[in-house]
């Protein structure tokens, strides 16, 4: 009976969360209205369908959100990029920061090295700025910045982030809404756009049912951060917090050898409950555009290209 028992709740926690609902006429993304042409509903939910599959994966993402995400929404409002824009993480990388694309592409926002440099970030033998979560976030605020420049158009930005600029030039129903704040998607749009809108509603209906229920995580972990690091190994630093050396590995890989280089100061993070880190601080400051924004270089490829 017992065995029965077991098996009723493992059964339970890995159905479907997805309860079919007609997708919406419009969404909102920055300041621009998502209209959504009847032809593309179907697609949008089917891929709410799949998103909403299995419980244990919508549990284990949502995880992950409450953990990254408010590092990163300080930094994408103070460089003036739409909150919504965060999913576009999850999309890319399910907010993995060792993930690797077929084409080479890495972290939480699937950087090129080419690309990842020419947004500011450091790429070399020693650290990998794709992998952190503030650096990254920095140098995808950077790209939107710069294609938004040009483009005008939030929606008409996030499709570059796939094609790159030049593409989305070329592309006649992007050139259309630049400038507009009102806009149209059908079942013509590219699919990355459509994929994204999906992501959106889905996970953000996700967190507004919890709130409604009240529900609130156990046992969740904060992301924490500790900025004395310039120039020491991470043993002479898990040794100060009396903290694993492993999962302080683990929760930096962009770390890629033992030490952090002393020509910068990085934010080294983990997660804990220890009282040293709950003491610190759990948000980085929020930074003004002008910190982070580069001036216009070279014309940007997408990130997932050279």
């Amino acid at each position: 009976m017992k065995s029965l028992w077991i098996l009723l709740l493992i059964l339970l926690f890995c159905l479907p969360v997805f309860a079919k609902t007609e997708f919406p006429d419009s969404l909102l993304i920055g300041n621009v209205k998502v209209f959504i042409h009847p032809s593309a509903k179907s697609i949008l939910e089917t891929e709410q369908k799949r998103l909403g599959s299995s419980k244990k994966f919508v549990e284990s993402m949502k995880e992950k959100m409450r953990f990254y995400f408010p590092v990163m929404e300080p930094l994408l409002q103070s460089a003036g990029i739409p909150n919504e824009f965060k999913y576009l993480s999850v999309q890319e990388s399910g907010l993995n920061p060792i993930a690797v694309s077929s084409s080479q592409a890495v972290g939480y926002w699937q950087f090129k090295s080419g690309t990842a440099t020419d947004v500011g970030m450091k790429v070399n033998a020693n650290v990998d700025e794709r992998k952190h979560i503030i650096e990254a976030t920095k140098g995808a605020a950077n790209y939107f910045t710069r294609n938004n420049r040009v483009l005008n158009n939030w929606v008409g930005t996030l499709l570059s982030y796939r094609v790159g600029l030049g593409t989305a030039k070329k592309t006649s129903y992007v050139m259309d809404w630049v400038g507009k704040s009102d806009i149209q998607v059908d079942s013509s749009t590219d699919w990355y756009v459509l994929r994204f809108l999906a992501y959106q509603k889905f996970w953000a209906d996700e967190f507004k049912k919890d709130d409604s229920l009240g529900i609130q995580p156990i046992n969740q972990s904060k992301l924490i951060c500790y900025d004395n690091s310039c120039g020491k190994n991470l043993y002479e630093i898990a040794d100060e917090l009396n903290v694993s050396y492993d999962d302080l590995k683990k929760y930096n890989p962009w770390i890629l050898n033992d030490y952090v280089p002393s020509d910068k100061n990085y934010i080294i993070y983990h997660p804990s409950t220890v009282t040293f880190f709950d003491n610190s601080i759990q948000i980085p400051e929020i930074l003004q555009p002008a910190d982070f924004l580069l001036p216009p270089k070279k014309k940007l490829d997408n990130p997932q290209k050279e």
